[in-house]
Parts: C-alpha cells; structure tokens; sequence
C-alpha cells in the first residue's frame, strides 16, 4: 500500500504489520490501556501515545473519513438491533392476518421511537448535545486545522446511519464550519451537490485567500431535521414538536391488547410473544387508533432498518446518491476510513466498502467495542489485507475511549 507521508520514520500500516508475526506485550506498572492493532496476518500491542501519533501521521497525508453508527450515542439513545429481524418475522407469523401484522409491526417502531429517537427531543428543546460528542468534534477539528500539506483539502468527511442532531449540535455549539448539503437560510434545501462546494475566507488586510476547515455531514440514513415537501428535502426547524406529536399518537400501546407498559422498560419480545401466543385479534376500531401513529411516525424522513425502507422514492433517491459520493471517497488515492459504532448490518453499505477495499491506496481502522465482536469484524473481511482492527485488552471502546485513542488525553 501507498500512502504519502511526510516523516520518513512513518511505516505503512501494512509493511509494518507484516514485519513480525508474534504478538507483543507491553507491561506497565500502572497498568496503562494496552491496545491491539490486528490485521491480515499479526498483532501487535500499542500504547495511546503510538496510536494519536499514527493518526496524526494519516491526517497529514491521506484522504480522511469516518463512518460512524449508533455506538456514537450508545449513552444516550438505545438502539435496536435486531428491528429488521423482528419485524421480518411478524411479516411471516401474520402472514395471513393484515390487522395483527399491522400492530405487532407498528409496536415494534413504536418501541424503536419510544427508545433511541423520542429521549432526543429534550436536547433538542436545550440546543446542547453532550460531553463526550462535544470532545470529538473539538478535537477532530482542531486536528484538521492543524493539517499543513497544501496538497490536501482541508476537509474530512463524516458518515454515519444515525438520525440524531449531536453532530450538528456539538459543530454549532463550537462554532465548528460543517456542510450538512443544505443551503439556503430561509427554506434550506438539500442537495448531494452542496458537498463539492469548498470554504474560503480572505485573511484580514491581506489578499491571501485560505481554505476553512471544513467537515462534510453525511447523514446516509436520512435526519431529524428532514423534511419531504413538494419532492424536496428542507429542514425541519421544528423537531422537537413533531416528536411530540408521535408521542402523543402512541397512547394505543397502552392497550391491554399490547402487553405494553411503557413506564415498566417493556421488554418487546415478550409484548410480542404474547399476542401472538393468545392468538389476540384486534378490530378495526385498534386499527384505525394504530394507523393514526403510523401516519405521526412517518412524517420522520427517515430509513427505517425494515424491507419496506425504500418504498418512499425520493429518500430511495437520496440514498443512493449518498451512497455514490461515499463509493467515490473510498476510491480516492491515499484513502483513510475510521469506522466507529457501526456493524455494517446495512448491506449496501456492506457491499460498497469490500469493493472499495479493492483500492490497493485505501486503508480501513474498524474500533471494535470488545474483543467479543472481533470475530464478527473478521468474517466480513477476512479476505482483504488493508483492513485493522482497534481493540482493547482491559476495557472497552465507547466514545470516550475512541476519542482518547484518536486523538490523546489533553481536551483542546
């Protein structure tokens, strides 16, 4: 692999872990975070200090990325794993009765809502999005400031699957310069064209023009703050109430038919278990009072991890074209994607990744949570050379430790 680098000391990440094939074990009396740095054929232990240095060393030279999932705001929103799985199973257990599969179906979104979209509308309301996201903005931006090749853009370019605003929240909050592909002040208005636009600023009392950091937003899976009106995206200023309005439709799953109480933490699985155990029927009256949240929920321009996520075009669309310019980042020379919080479930995004793994100039760092999700890393690419894996020996990957592992203790 190639990578351009300014210190000759820098190894390529693949000469080096290739050099030696038995692990090292870094001892310390005060027991300091061992981390592995897994690929192909090694392993090797790093303390933090090696690490930042590497990602230092990469910011300087390559083509930067992230991909990022809900492990970002793991502290805040739950997530829900296995929502396609479940509803994919209402859909054959119901197959032949349209009322129950509509319930269990709607339940299973309500519940998703309830959990890892409705917490947020407090944030929302306070503008603020929290410490630990605060941090990694802070930081990630203050070391692409820091970028001096004036063959590099000063821009990076962040992708994730998640619907929540912290990202956008934690930029404004620290006046941080973002695209999220809108423009416009009055009506914003989305377009995956707004991305190839670069930030310059003309330097005080001088004609020097420099370029402004900037950070590049894609949200793959569509935002809160979207909106579909006359076939176009704008922006959702009022959040917040439109949560509300869902919550506020929601009151049907407190039916005893539902097995639902949502004040007790429910456990959807038996919710579930039950009505389809007692065989429940639920009339036409339920089902009206259940479409009625259905029509609340699907005002959130959102893709659902569900088969029917496409059935709305222009977020089909969108998608696609999002997933185009993130084909297109990976298939850059000198190329670097830090994935974090994300399982690769999505299987378009998947498929695009191994295929741009092709790119004998790209590099991918996956930050395991735990050294239990390792193997899973490994089975989708066992094949490809130019893929590492973060984790490690005595704790876990949140998003406090990614942070300190990316970028170094000390808070700018």
């Amino acid at each position: 692999m190639k990578i351009i680098k300014k210190d000759k000391d820098l190894k390529n990440p693949n000469e080096e872990m290739n050099e030696k094939t038995h692990d090292i074990e870094l001892t310390d009396e005060k027991e300091e975070t061992i981390i592995y740095f897994e690929g192909f054929s090694s392993r090797h232990a790093y303390n933090k200090e090696d690490l930042t240095k590497k990602v230092k060393d990469l910011f300087e030279s390559c083509n930067i990325n992230f991909l990022i999932g809900s492990g970002y705001c793991y502290e805040k929103l739950k997530t829900l794993g296995d929502l396609e799985s479940l509803i994919e199973e209402n859909s054959v257990i119901n197959k032949n009765n349209k009322n129950n599969k509509t319930a269990v179906e709607a339940l299973i979104l309500y519940h998703f809502f309830l959990n890892s979209i409705y917490p947020h509308a407090q944030d929302l309301e306070s503008k603020c999005s929290f410490e630990n996201s605060n941090k990694f903005i802070i930081k990630l931006a203050t070391l692409l400031s820091d970028r001096n090749d004036k063959n590099l853009l000063k821009r990076i370019n962040l992708f994730t699957t998640n619907y929540d605003m912290y990202f956008e929240l934690s930029l404004e909050a620290n006046s941080i310069y973002y695209n999220d592909g809108f423009s416009g002040r009055l009506a914003p208005e989305f377009s995956t064209d707004n991305y190839n636009r670069i930030g310059k600023q003309i330097v005080q009392n001088t004609e020097r023009e420099s370029q402004i950091p900037t950070i590049n937003l894609f949200k793959l899976h569509g935002s809160l703050a979207w909106e579909n009106i006359s076939g176009k995206i704008k922006y959702r200023t009022n959040i917040s109430e439109v949560l509300k309005t869902i919550e506020m439709s929601s009151e049907i799953f407190n039916d005893n038919w539902f097995s639902y109480d949502k004040l007790s933490n429910p456990n959807i699985y038996k919710s579930i278990e039950m009505i389809n155990k007692n065989k429940i029927k639920f009339s036409r009256r339920l089902i009206d009072k259940i479409n009625k949240f259905i029509e609340a929920y699907e005002k959130l321009h959102i893709i659902n991890p569900t088969k029917k996520k496409f059935e709305e075009t222009l977020l089909s669309n969108i998608y696609y074209d999002l997933l185009r310019m993130y084909s297109n980042e990976l298939e850059k020379n000198n190329t670097a994607i830090f994935v974090f919080g994300f399982s690769f479930k999505d299987e378009h995004i998947y498929s695009i990744t191994k295929r741009a793994l092709a790119n004998p100039t790209m590099i991918m760092y996956i930050f395991v949570h735990n050294k239990e999700s390792l193997n899973e890393f490994k089975k989708m690419f066992n094949d490809y050379s130019n893929v590492f894996y973060i984790y490690c020996k005595n704790k876990n990957i949140d998003l406090s430790e990614f942070t300190s592992l990316m970028f170094g203790d000390s808070y700018e």
